[in-house]
């Protein structure tokens, strides 16, 4: 979480906010990470929400290669 409210991945290793990892804030964040998670567990299908992601505009979502739509199309 940063001071500014919104919600970016930490990298360990480089000491960083990943670039294109960003949610609005932890409500936004909570809502992605809990459909990411049930699509990658087979209990949504990714079509089912892809729609979802794409119309909140998250950069932690939408980024490529690295945003959440692109770990769940792998």
């Amino acid at each position: 979480m940063l001071t500014s409210g919104r919600v970016a991945v930490w990298s360990h290793e480089e000491e960083v906010i990943e670039a294109g990892t960003q949610f609005d804030n932890l409500d936004v964040f909570v809502w992605s990470i809990v459909r990411y998670h049930a699509v990658r567990a087979g209990i949504l299908d990714l079509a089912a929400v892809e729609d979802d992601f794409r119309a909140l505009g998250q950069p932690g979502a939408l980024a490529p290669g690295v945003g959440l739509l692109a770990a769940m199309s792998s």
